[in-house]
């Protein structure tokens, strides 16, 4: 596609365009439309690979850059995720595998992907629990003490160092029962290979990699 070609219609690159577009003009209404489509329409892989994941980081990068202000990234982002939660609720509806807890840990207020993580589990058919955002590392490992799970997957996108995601997963490690083995995703979850991390703990590179961890979770072998 040249910079002189539009996306044709329908495509995940139009309905890109068509949110970016909403978002800017402040038409919370029709950004809620594309989304509520985008749901129906699309399988739930392509939708947070192709549609969600790329618009998400494009309305970022409009802020940072002073293009966006705090409003039209808000309005993206919180339709983005009333609608994914619905996603969620669906696919839990038949969801009868294994169960996976996805979270952030304490300082780290990206939500978002561990919300797309979880809406692709779930249409797998694995039991997700979300339990959101910037939560202590002790009451996320209560949480699994006392209701066990197969997986505690923890979305990481703030730089490690910044909220010593490092000590926080040693935390976890230690209340987290053994058999649960912790998956630590997103885009500075390999930032945490510099230095060893405790054993069960396991750095998810993207999206293939923990489709892969999914599988085998699904076959017994995570």
């Amino acid at each position: 596609m040249t910079s002189m070609e539009s996306p044709a219609p329908g495509t995940p690159g139009q309905l890109i365009s068509d949110l970016l577009a909403a978002a800017a003009d402040l038409d919370v209404a029709a950004c809620d439309l594309l989304c509520v489509r985008a749901v129906a329409d699309l399988d739930p892989l392509v939708l947070v690979r192709d549609v969600v994941s790329p618009v998400l980081r494009e309305a970022g990068n409009r802020w940072h850059r002073g293009e966006w202000s705090v409003i039209q990234e808000r309005i993206l982002s919180g339709v983005v995720k009333r609608r994914l939660s619905s996603a969620l609720e669906h696919h839990l509806v038949q969801a009868d595998g294994p169960s996976v807890v996805f979270a952030t840990l304490s300082g780290e207020r990206h939500e978002l992907g561990g919300l797309m993580g979880a809406v692709v589990a779930a249409s797998r058919g694995f039991r997700c629990i979300y339990l959101g955002p910037d939560l202590p590392a002790t009451e996320i490992g209560s949480f699994c003490v006392r209701r066990p799970v197969d997986v505690l997957a923890i979305s990481l996108v703030t730089q490690p160092d910044v909220n010593d995601a490092a000590g926080q997963l040693h935390t976890l490690r230690q209340i987290v029962p053994s058999p649960t083995e912790i998956w630590v995703a997103g885009q500075a979850a390999t930032l945490l290979t510099r230095d060893p991390l405790p054993p069960g703990v396991v750095a998810i590179a993207d999206l293939t990699g923990f489709l892969a961890k999914l599988a085998g979770l699904r076959q017994g072998n995570p």
